[in-house]
Formats: structure tokens, C-alpha cells, sequence
């Protein structure tokens, strides 16, 4: 019985298989750089945290001190360790961290934007 070697094999078929899944992986990597990363990764989620303990600890210094925020309001760092409602404020690596809060009311509501900046991070328009 003669085969017809007209068509592709197992080796050429994985070898172009394998090619493909190169370039895919180049194109993640790249796509990757240009975004910063995939949503948020655990870098960017460490920060975020921070942010986020800010803005609480800002929300308990309107409320204990019944402030009455009429358009916008800073609040830094140092006044909410003050007050005793944050601790330390450091980052992965245990170096010191700086930030503010900026509370606006916008329909009767306070919303709360923590700002921070650290040796190796700033939020932006910090």
C-alpha cells in the first residue's frame, strides 16, 4: 500500500504549534508592558489598599469631629495620625509613606479620594 506524503505530519503540525504559541506569548508580554499589567495586579493592589485604609481613616475624622464639608476639604496624613485614626503608613519594603485625602460633597454626599506617595509609587495627580 503506497500513502500519499502530500500533507502535513505530526512533527510539522506540533512545530507550527509550537510557533504559535511563541508569538502568542510575545504578544501577552508585550501587550502586558504597554498596559502596566493585567487589571490589578498585587503591586498596584498593595497601593490601592493603602488608598483605601486613607480614605477610611478620613471618613472617621469627618465623622468624629462632625465636620461639615461644604465643597472640598484636604485632610492630610499627619492630622488623621493625630487623631489617632491610622497607624503606621508604610509600604512593602517598610519605607515611610505620605498621602492626603481630598472629601468633596456632590449631591449631599461626601466622597472621599486618598492621594499617597511612596518611594516607589504616586498616585496620580498626587
Amino acid at each position: 500500500m503506497k500513502l500519499n506524503n502530500k500533507g502535513w505530519g505530526t512533527s510539522t503540525m506540533i512545530f507550527l504549534s509550537l510557533g504559535l504559541l511563541v508569538a502568542l506569548l510575545i504578544a501577552v508580554f508585550f501587550i502586558s508592558s504597554l498596559y502596566g499589567s493585567f487589571g490589578n495586579s498585587t503591586g498596584n493592589k498593595f497601593y490601592l489598599d493603602l488608598e483605601t485604609r486613607l480614605e477610611n481613616a478620613a471618613a472617621a475624622y469627618v465623622a468624629k469631629n462632625n465636620i461639615d464639608v461644604e465643597s472640598e476639604m484636604h485632610v492630610s496624613l499627619q492630622a488623621l495620625q493625630e487623631n489617632g485614626l491610622i497607624g503606621e503608613f508604610k509600604d512593602r519594603l517598610g519605607n515611610n509613606c505620605d498621602g492626603y485625602v481630598i472629601i468633596t460633597k456632590i449631591n449631599l454626599v461626601d466622597n472621599f479620594y486618598g492621594r499617597i506617595s511612596c518611594p516607589d509609587y504616586k498616585t496620580r495627580n498626587y
